[in-house]
């Protein structure tokens, strides 16, 4: 998102308020951030690390936002993020090292 200043929302505390499609966009590009860094965890190659650093690092950052944006405006974008996190747990689970 960019600094200007918008006339249909507002950063409150760390959280977005305003039109629904403003809040949404500013979910789904940090929701799209945590993506690409849960996709970078897949060079540690001990699993436990791995398994933490995604538990206690990674879900954490749209936790926040989970709890302080109505849920219907990001239940479908926290979806496709535990499926992220989903997969590379499955994906680093089951692969022989």
């Amino acid at each position: 998102m960019d600094a200007s200043i918008s006339t249909i929302g507002l950063r409150v505390a760390g959280v977005h308020i305003g039109n629904d499609d403003w809040v949404q966009q500013f979910v789904q590009e940090k929701a799209a951030a945590a993506q690409v860094d849960v996709g970078t965890l897949g060079i540690i190659s001990d699993g436990l690390i791995h398994y933490q650093m995604l538990r206690f690092c990674q879900t954490t950052r749209l936790a926040f936002l989970g709890r302080n944006t109505p849920t219907p405006l990001i239940s479908d974008i926290l979806v496709q993020f535990d499926a992220t996190i989903l997969e590379a747990l499955c994906h680093k689970g089951t692969t022989y090292v």
